[in-house]
């Protein structure tokens, strides 16, 4: 029986290990959104995926539906993102970031604003020179978007800037001057998904 096969990017939120050496994978991709696919195989010493699929691993995916769930078929990575891996802090964030993400996005709805606003962050993250507050300040606008993607912040001129555009990391550091307002309006969302 042939399947169609979807190649899509995406990066790998978090791992679940099932029987002796698969896993299932929760993956915030480009083109369908959250999925939680099998992966086969991939904790055994000769899997090629092992690398690919790392938690925290950004890669070009292949899936496959099957009748119950779906399959990982080939990976190949893109980055797994050394040096924020390397940073307590960086993956502190990366974790946090990809535990919201889990909690908010139900189903397969693909979201290309908040995969785009993701991946941007992490490639941002992935740099030596990036300080505390910068740090502080991305995380900050990272889920300020994702909240507004999702459709929990209502219009609001103080945010309007952090909003549009793309993210960068001179517009993300501004945003320390307002952060206390932002994160009322981010608690404020939070709650009101009362996810």
């Amino acid at each position: 029986m042939h399947h169609h096969i979807y190649h899509t990017h995406g990066f790998v939120l978090s791992s679940k290990n099932k029987g002796e050496a698969n896993k299932m994978l929760s993956v915030y991709t480009r083109e369908l959104g959250l999925v939680r696919a099998m992966v086969q195989g991939v904790r055994l010493h000769r899997s090629k995926l092992r690398f690919s699929l790392q938690d925290f691993s950004y890669a070009k995916i292949d899936f496959v539906r099957g009748k119950d769930i779906w399959r990982i078929t080939t990976a190949g990575n893109i980055s797994t993102f050394p040096i924020a891996r390397a940073n307590k802090d960086s993956i502190f964030f990366i974790a946090k970031v990809s535990s919201l993400l889990e909690r908010l996005c139900v189903g397969e709805e693909a979201n290309i604003k908040i995969f785009d606003d993701l991946i941007n962050c992490l490639y941002i993250l992935d740099d030596e020179d990036v300080s505390k507050s910068s740090r502080e300040a991305l995380e900050i606008h990272l889920v300020l978007r994702i909240m507004d993607s999702l459709g929990y912040i209502g219009e609001s001129s103080t945010l309007r800037d952090y909003l549009d555009g793309d993210i960068n990391i001179k517009k993300t550091e501004s945003l320390l001057k307002d952060k206390r307002s932002i994160i009322g309006y981010i608690n404020k969302a939070l709650n009101e998904s009362q996810l």
